[in-house]
């Protein structure tokens, strides 16, 4: 080989070499590159007012979105499912709730998760997204955006995916925000509360009419003044949940157990929501059954039901209980959700007297309750409730002859609820004085979520006012929720005593 030839082949191997280096350096650059992109997964876009098909191209639009951002990896509801047959699990229907979400993105390794829906009425397209970080445990971001007639789903997603990534855009768009589709159940409402009133006042009619077999006495009724500490069943804790958080619920009534505690947060149930429970307190039995649901977008509605009576019947008390809340999404520009509610309380109680010198005689009574939610943060809520504002009673005084109107005693209360991530949830609450004779009361309660089922609660209460007088109430509870149903159970231990306290309670969402 002549010297000119073999430097052609050293300049040729060389050149071969330098460009397989090449090729290598670039393709190892390339899976660095792969191997440094966030996995996202995406969940297909639910249709609450958009046929499926509709739900099917914009959850192919979002996937092409978030491509288009250059960082991510994604993978699509069909790879989702994939990913879950290889650890034997599978995505549970309407999976929209961030803790599932999170479970799901956890079992599958992914970084992050988006989910949400799409709304299509009156040519308007609504979009609810929501991104979580798997390994933070937490939202990084939601958004609702509703769009004027005209304009397309894949517009608003990218203005939707650009805000949940910091980036304010979409102003020219005529956006505007999306409250969630419309609900329509006003017949049910009207219909419901009518019929549930009426009940209520025929019940309480009846009962006062109707006298029964009495010691007559000679005692005449004074118009003495009244202690300002209330002592109707209405203000008992008689649902499980709220029992064992101390009865601090003023801030977090936003289920079927609530009516009692404060009508606003009726207006911020998801949907049909039903409970019954059960208490054994100091002798009495209490029974309770209660319904709430949304009437409108804006109008929660819901009833309860409570009767308190003891072993031989020798009382009973008597509640219907209808409540109406209005949830004002944006009042001004800079406020989050507001709603206002309103109990319509229908009493009636009746005596039995058995011995000599006992008094017989039954009472009817109307009053209201009227309740304030406000929220503060993603995470805070602050609520007022005033109670018996007024609930004034006819009483007749079978033993004596003697009728008359008396008042029951109102009070107000005021809490602030804190959820913490997922899994645990904070809430404080205190009643304030209206009159000398009221205590200051405060109580607080956190309720831990364990493996998703399992709820464990605890609480205090206390009255301030007289600290060497009154006890300690510490409370505590357990709660179990399994597909659509929840059983809660709770326990109070007095520390001045012990009492036999306990709450049983079971609540269905439809």
């Amino acid at each position: 080989m002549t010297l000119k030839k073999t430097e052609e082949f050293v300049k040729s191997f060389g050149i071969a070499v330098t460009i397989i280096l090449a090729l290598t350096l670039q393709v190892a650059s390339q899976e660095k590159v792969g191997e440094n992109k966030v996995k996202i997964g995406i969940l297909q876009l639910e249709n609450t007012g958009a046929d499926t098909d509709v739900a099917k191209d914009a959850s192919l639009k979002l996937r092409g979105i978030i491509n288009d951002i250059g960082f991510y990896d994604s993978y699509n509801q069909d790879q989702i499912e994939d990913a879950l047959a290889l650890v034997n699990q599978t995505l549970p229907m309407h999976c929209r709730d961030p803790r599932c979400v999170l479970d799901i993105g956890k079992s599958i390794g992914m970084n992050r998760m988006i989910f949400g829906s799409i709304d299509i009425d009156d040519k308007r397209v609504g979009i609810k997204l929501t991104l979580i970080d798997i390994t933070l445990r937490q939202t990084i971001g939601s958004v609702n955006i509703l769009g004027d007639p005209g304009v397309e789903p894949v517009e608003i997603l990218k203005v939707a995916v650009a805000k949940l990534h910091g980036n304010q855009a979409g102003d020219t768009l005529h956006l505007t925000k999306y409250f969630g589709p419309k609900i329509d159940n006003k017949k049910q409402f009207f219909l419901s509360s009518a019929g549930f009133v009426g009940l209520g006042l025929l019940w309480g009619i009846i009962n006062y009419a109707v006298e029964s077999d009495a010691n007559k006495l000679s005692a005449v009724y004074h118009d003495d003044d009244l202690s300002g500490i209330p002592s109707s069943a209405d203000q008992i804790p008689i649902f499980a949940r709220p029992a064992a958080l101390a009865n601090a619920y003023t801030a977090a009534s936003d289920d079927a157990y609530g009516g009692l505690y404060n009508p606003a947060g009726i207006a911020w149930v998801s949907g049909p929501d039903a409970a019954i429970a059960y208490q054994y307190r100091f002798g009495l039995n209490l029974f309770a059954a209660s319904f709430v649901n949304k009437a409108t977008r804006e109008i929660g509605f819901g009833h309860t039901f409570l009767l308190c009576t003891d072993p031989d019947n020798i009382f009973q008390e008597i509640y219907f209980v209808s409540s109406f809340a209005y949830k004002f999404h944006q009042l001004l520009p800079f406020l989050r959700p507001i709603s206002a509610g309103v109990n319509f309380k229908v009493a009636s109680n009746r005596v039995k007297g058995t011995g000599d010198g006992a008094v017989s005689g039954s009472s009817f009574g109307v009053g209201l309750d009227l309740g304030l939610i406000i929220e503060l943060s993603d995470h805070i809520r602050y609520g007022v409730t005033f109670r018996d504002v007024p609930v004034v009673n006819r009483w007749k005084n079978v033993s004596t002859g003697n009728n008359y109107f008396e008042a029951n005693a109102a009070t107000l209360h005021m809490g602030g609820s804190f959820r913490v991530g997922y899994s645990t949830f904070l809430i404080a609450d205190g009643q304030i004085p209206f009159t000398d004779d009221q205590p200051w009361k405060m109580a607080g309660g956190i309720e831990q979520e364990l493996f998703k089922v399992v709820f464990l609660r605890v609480g205090m209460q206390k009255e301030i006012e007289t600290p060497t007088i009154t006890p300690w109430k510490v409370t505590g509870g357990l709660g179990l929720k399994i597909h659509k149903i929840d059983f809660d159970a709770s326990y109070e231990y007095n520390t001045m005593r012990m009492f036999d306290v306990v709450n049983v309670s079971f609540k269905y969402r439809f």
